[in-house]
């Protein structure tokens, strides 16, 4: 498109805009001719101000206009009747709504037209011509809204003519000015466009009206196209538009908003924008200086074209990507277009950066602005498609390219982007030569990389993405190098692959072979603190891609001590490669690259030794940097002592737990001596962060020990013999303080915890119970604001506290309160006293509060490192062992294989409730660890045909049998672990003698309130358990305590095994299945419960009927009890049951008939007992009882009374409950 004229210049506008009367006074007669009618008309109105600034004003506008000859005219044009206009206007508009824009010959401004439009407005007097003007300009607006095809062009003799412009021009300003109401600028400014001359009317009547600019702006722009070069009224609507905003520069951008907002009228932001770095330019006064020559201030073209095309908004990024297509559609050389446009701006400053480049060096100040151009490129060619010319474009891209930056910041995002931008434009090097210049420029990166890395002082460099990009050559990964350069760029490129073939001839062939890129990856030195803030791709995206592809492996290039370096070397935030990157260096140590490949060369895993010196720094230095001069509360010494111990306990026992036999061939493994020489740097880095490098290798060590247990099978199948980690490197690990710190921090390690957490769940459940995840530390308490004294706290003053706690339980209580306020690199070290002296807690006289005070004291200890603690504890609390010889200490390892060890305590710890509770989390934890071991030892044992066995033949079984067995005795050793704890927790809870003294009563109700709460979490986890303890049966002096204390007690109604208990042969055994079905009768008293009662009365009348003298006396006897719970639980059972004692009653009298015994009340013959527990002397009697006379109780003979024959008791028991079950049974709920 052509530049466009302006027929009001911006100064003018902009002084009549702001009434600077002072600057229209120094403005031609031909800058002011286009405002006269809005100058005359503000001459003869009368103003509102009268101050001498407006009255001098006014003054300067008659000078300005007394030596114009048009004033004249003007002035008659604002002196007719305006009224009588106003009320033919209406009329007119009103006809044309009628009549539409087809009939011309009717109007009711202009009657009786003899002459020609043309001769009858020259030849008119000023009334006339208002009225042709305005009839000529309703007939086009009445026109404009028929609905067309196509666009509509009015041809008229008064607005075609060149001649009557500035007096149309003058009777329309005037006409639009005198009457508002009738006449909107927006929608004249509409008809004017399809007229000829429009714009230049369009842009006169806004300057004689500038408070109207935006009205008719925004009514031409939401009026407009979505591509406004596609058709001619686009064109002529894009030159109005264009030709306000260059008369009104300083709105020029806000109509660009409205464009991209609205989605219309592309080619006029476009213009817009090139406008605006036109005007900055020769506002600045830079014209052909070094701003020109650079571009670096020259308006916002780029950062607009580049925002469009990468904006938030789809809508915004695919209509501008179509006005490029479209602009691409059609011939340039015939019509200039606002790509063309922006095409040749964009070569210009190709063309102005290249200019003054000497030896193909780009000056420092250039660098930002030449990659927001090579940046706009890229946009261009993948998201709006645009094919670049080979004679304008290509040539100058590739020279600004291979240019030569300084090495800074910047200077390395360039060359990056240069990178990316030969593989988003493949077209740069389609001609040999551009291939070659490629070539060469990225022979020279890879020399020059260092020098980059160095001196710009940048973590992220261009080698890191050098490397990348070869990597994923080599591996055909072509999908991953778009996306890196996807990334890289910040926007979606498409590029199809066969385009790609030419530069991965260079990548491959030229500048990296595959042996080159994996001894080169291995050189690169690692990161130093490497973390998630720092940007670009780094070498462990390198070595993260080698090793998913398997290249070190191949190659035989060992990276063992480099991804080792790289863990030493991160902090937090953690990098999200981190996790990624040790997850295939895992699969890369234990698993082959392909299936049936266990040839394959493997990755040599981390050692120990190297593991430990990590782990033997102070997982607090993060915390706190005061030197410690005690080796009691330096944590370096005694992580230093724990670490000499563990050596000295792996030179007793075996190193390694190997999963096949000794005679298997291993697979090789990548050494130092196969791979050539290389210098292990195991303390030649310092550790950046040492929780982050903690963290990574606990990630690590689970990790690997997942994937060889989970591939034990194919290893043994394999004949490959893996190193497997100690039990006793484990032991050391503080596992649970690292994963609590994790979870505090989980913002800076996101990509890692919940990993963690996964594979802590599958390996060491115990650290993951959930109480320990709700469980808070508590500050010791501040009693009234009063301090503490202070107190020493060293080992050997803790002992000493504690064995003074029944004596002086105060100082204990201080010391304690002081422990739970220290921070834990100093409470640590005092775990040792604390729980070697833990039974004096025992002692009588200790109180409740030290007791909690200590629990809770432990459970802080607990949430550092608790599995050493539960060991210690576990030893701290077995009993002395009278004459024995010096026992052997207990470790960990010892109580896993026999979880029972942890109940094998001191009894007084069974009445003591908060050391029980203790013991309880142990037993709990160590049940689950018992479980986890075993599924670990079956894992790492598993049964496979091997040749040898094969052959053997001395095993039939097929080993799926024998995998189901083996699971079998598993579950039933678990099975019989769990229940023997249960049963003794139950033995626990039987009632002592000493219970009935001192408060014994209530100390049993808590022991039995927790032993319950412990057993009702294990039978909820594990019905079979809760069915195997009642099978097994325990004292029935337990069944209510335990049914009322123990909720899920009612699975043994829901799941229905009390019926198979009841058909036990043991007459015990069912006489407790009774006892228990009344109780959970009482409990939960539900239709099944019901069911399960009948059939118990069912089984004792049955019982009754078939059993000898002395079965039936004894179930008799026994039942009786239950037969009342059951009566009061269910009413409607009462029947049944009186019909069972009516049974019992005549089996008691015939027992007696058949003795020698008296009658079953005589006084003679009764037992005080007897009398004392089931009689009540002011009851009323029955007829056959004989009645008792007051006082006579206290003479009788007892010591020389007969025995009474057990059958007599056993009637006055059957007759006190017959009364006492139609009492609870019926009268208590008023039933009559």
């Amino acid at each position: 498109m052509p530049p466009v004229t302006v027929p009001v210049s911006p100064r003018v506008f902009k002084a009549i805009e702001k009434s600077d009367i002072q600057t229209l006074s120094f403005c031609r007669e031909e800058e002011i001719r286009p405002i006269l009618p809005c100058l005359v008309r503000m001459s003869l109105i009368a103003p509102l101000d009268h101050s001498e600034e407006c009255i001098a004003g006014r003054k300067v506008i008659l000078r300005i206009l007394s030596g114009i000859e048009v004033v004249n005219s003007l002035v008659a044009l604002l002196s007719i009747d305006f009224p009588a206009l106003e009320v033919d206007v209406k009329k007119e508009q009103q006809l044309r709504q009628k009549l539409g824009g087809s009939t011309q010959s009717e109007s009711v401004l202009v009657q009786n037209l003899t002459d020609g439009l043309a001769l009858e407005f020259e030849c008119s007097d000023p009334t006339r011509r208002l009225r042709l003007l305005l009839s000529e300009l309703l007939l086009v607006m009445a026109q404009i809204r028929e609905p067309r095809q196509d666009f509509y062009h009015k041809s008229s003799e008064l607005f075609d003519n060149p001649c009557y412009l500035e007096e149309v021009s003058d009777v329309l300003c005037i006409a639009l000015a005198e009457l508002p109401a009738l006449l909107q600028p927006a929608e004249v400014a509409e008809a004017l466009l399809h007229v000829t001359n429009g714009p230049t009317l369009i842009a006169r009547m806004v300057a004689n009206q500038p408070d109207c600019f935006r009205e008719a702006v925004t009514g031409l722009v939401m009026a407009g196209d979505k591509q406004d070069e596609d058709s001619p009224s686009g064109l002529l609507r894009l030159q109005a538009v264009r030709t306000l905003c260059q008369m009104n520069p300083s709105q020029a951008l806000n109509v660009r908003a409205l464009c991209v907002e609205q989605c219309r009228m592309p080619g006029l932001a476009v213009y817009l924008t090139l406008d605006a770095g036109v005007s900055n330019v020769c506002a600045s006064g830079t014209v052909g200086g070094i701003g020109t020559v650079y571009g670096g201030e020259s308006g916002d073209v780029v950062s607009f074209i580049t925002g469009l095309l990468l904006s938030h908004n789809h809508q915004q990024r695919t209509w501008f990507a179509q006005f490029v297509k479209s602009g691409q559609r059609r011939k340039y050389e015939h019509q200039a277009s606002a790509l063309t446009a922006l095409r040749s701006y964009l070569s210009g400053r190709l063309r102005n950066l290249l200019l003054f480049n000497s030896n193909d060096t780009l000056p420092d100040s250039q660098v930002i602005y030449a990659t927001a151009l090579l940046r706009l490129y890229c946009a261009l060619k993948s998201l709006a498609n645009l094919k670049f010319s080979e004679e304008k474009e290509i040539g100058l891209l590739l020279q600004l390219v291979t240019c030569h930056p300084p090495p800074s910041a910047a200077g390395v995002r360039f060359v990056s982007t240069g990178l990316c931008m030969l593989i988003a434009c493949p077209s740069l090097i389609s001609l040999q030569e551009n291939e070659r210049r490629a070539s060469e420029w990225i022979k020279l990166l890879v020399k020059e990389e260092a020098y980059f890395a160095g001196a710009s002082g940048v973590s992220s460099s261009f080698g890191a993405m050098l490397l990348l990009m070869a990597i994923h050559f080599h591996v055909q990964q072509l999908s991953a190098i778009i996306e890196l350069v996807s990334a890289a760029l910040g926007m979606k490129i498409i590029t199809r692959a066969n385009n790609l073939a030419r530069i991965k001839y260079i990548f491959t062939h030229d500048v990296f072979t595959e042996q080159v890129v994996t001894a080169h990856a291995v050189k690169v030195p690692v990161t130093s603190c490497l973390n998630a803030n720092i940007p670009g791709f780094l070498p462990v995206h390198c070595v993260y891609h080698q090793l998913k592809s398997r290249m070190f492996t191949k190659h035989k290039v060992p990276i063992k001590d480099w991804i080792y370096n790289q863990i030493r070397a991160s902090t937090t935030p953690l990098h999200p490669v981190m996790p990624q990157l040790i997850d295939v260096y895992v699969n890369s140590i234990i698993l082959p690259a392909s299936k049936g490949g266990p040839t394959d060369t493997f990755n040599e895993p981390i050692s120990e030794e190297e593991i430990m010196a990590v782990f033997s720094q102070s997982i607090f230095t993060e915390k706190s940097t005061r030197k410690q001069n005690s080796s009691l509360t330096n944590p370096q010494v005694v992580f230093r002592k724990l670490r000499l111990k563990s050596k000295a306990m792996m030179r007793e026992r075996s190193t390694s737990v190997d999963t096949v036999s000794s005679h298997l061939m291993p697979a090789p493994s990548i050494t130092s001596s196969q791979m050539g020489p290389h210098t292990s740097t195991t303390s030649g880095l310092p550790i950046a962060s040492v929780m982050t490098s903690q963290l990574l290798l606990l990630y690590y060590l689970l990790l690997y020990e997942d994937v060889r247990l989970n591939n034990t099978h194919q290893l043994i199948t394999n004949n490959r013999r893996i190193h497997s980690y100690s039990p006793h490197l484990f032991a050391q690990l503080p596992i649970r303080y690292l994963l609590s710190h994790a979870q505090r921090e989980q913002r800076l390690y996101a990509g890692l915890f919940s990993s963690l957490v996964k594979l802590l769940v599958s390996h060491y459940p115990q650290l993951c119970l959930v109480e320990d995840w709700l469980y808070q530390s508590s500050s010791a308490d501040s009693h009234l604001g009063i301090l503490p004294p202070k107190v020493q706290l060293d080992a050997q003053s803790v002992t000493k506290a504690m064995e003074d706690a029944a004596d002086k339980p105060g100082r204990l209580l201080v010391v304690l309160d002081s422990l739970r306020c220290m921070p834990p690199y100093h409470l640590w070290p005092l775990a040792a006293p604390l729980t070697a002296s833990i039974k004096c807690l025992l002692q009588p006289g200790v109180p409740r509060k030290v007791l909690d005070t200590y629990r809770q004291v432990w459970m802080r200890l607990n949430s550092l490192f608790p599995r050493r603690l539960w060991a210690m504890t576990v030893e701290g609390l077995r009993p002395k062992e009278i004459g024995s010889k010096l026992r052997k200490v207990l470790s960990e390892d010892d109580i896993i294989l026999d979880p029972l060890y942890v109940l094998r305590c001191d009894e007084r710890v069974y009445r003591s409730a908060p050391l029980l509770q203790l013991v309880m989390y142990m037993l709990q934890v160590y049940l689950l660890s018992s479980r986890t071991f075993l599924s670990q030892q079956m894992q790492n044992n598993p049964l496979v045909n091997t040749p040898h066995s094969a052959g053997s033949g001395n095993n039939n079984m097929a080993p799926q049998a024998i995998d189901e067995e083996r699971e079998k005795l598993k579950g039933a050793l678990i099975l019989t672990q769990e229940s023997a704890a249960v049963q003794i927790l139950l033995e626990a809870c039987l009632k002592k003698e000493e219970d009935t003294e001192n408060g014994g009563a209530l100390a049993l109700q808590e022991i039995r309130s927790t032993v319950c709460s412990y057993i009702h979490q294990a039978f909820l986890k594990d019905t079979t358990l809760a069915k195997l303890v009642h099978f097994q049966g325990y004292d029935g002096e337990l069944i209510g305590p335990l049914v009322r204390g123990v909720p899920s007690m009612h699975i043994a109604i829901g799941l229905n095994w009390i019926p198979e208990l009841l058909q036990l042969p043991d007459l015990e055994k069912q006489l407790f299945a009774i006892e228990l079905t009344s109780h959970l009768a009482l409990q939960n008293a539900m239709p099944s419960t019901l069911s399960i009662s009948r059939l118990a009365i069912n089984t004792l009348a049955t019982l009754v009927s078939v059993l000898g003298e002395k079965g039936r006396l004894h179930i008799m006897e026994a039942s009786l009890p239950s037969l009342v719970n059951i009566g009061r639980a269910f009413p409607a059972l009462v029947d049944d049951l009186l019909h069972l004692l009516v049974m019992y009653g005549r089996v008691a009298a015939a027992q007696s008939a058949l003795s020698a015994a008296p009658a079953p009340r005589s006084i003679a013959f009764m037992e005080k007992p007897l009398i004392t527990e089931n009689m009540n002397i002011n009851e009323e009697k029955m007829d056959f009882e004989e009645c008792i006379p007051e006082g006579i109780l206290e003479c009788l003979p007892w010591h020389s009374a007969h025995k009474v024959p057990q059958e007599d008791q056993l009637f006055a028991s059957v007759i006190s409950v017959f009364k006492k079950l139609v009492v609870e049974s019926t009268m208590i709920h008023n039933l009559y």
